[in-house]
């Protein structure tokens, strides 16, 4: 993934901020929370707790996606799915009749 200067020196930033949090708490959803309180959401709280927890991009989004503060996040990631869903059986329907 290629990120922009001004993208990747926010993410640098926030993870430097954030790390005194993680490294008090150890606790995911008190990252996340935090990283919300500080305006860091989406893809970007996503390469943070990367770094901070020095894990894959699978545990990030699972870290992510649980926390209670992201539950906003998480019922449109949801939802946005379901969508896809429906649209590929309608999709393959439509391919049967064909």
């Amino acid at each position: 993934m290629s990120l922009d200067a001004d993208r990747s020196a926010r993410i640098a930033a926030m993870k430097e901020v954030a790390r005194p949090v993680w490294e008090a708490a150890g606790d995911s959803d008190a990252l996340q929370q935090f990283l919300k309180d500080n305006g860091c959401h989406g893809v970007e709280a996503v390469l943070v707790t990367m770094g901070l927890l020095n894990c894959d991009l699978a545990e990030a989004q699972r870290a992510f996606f649980s926390a209670p503060s992201r539950d906003a996040e998480r019922r449109f990631h949801n939802h946005a799915l379901d969508l896809l869903e429906e649209a590929a059986g309608a999709e393959d329907a439509a391919d049967s009749d064909a």
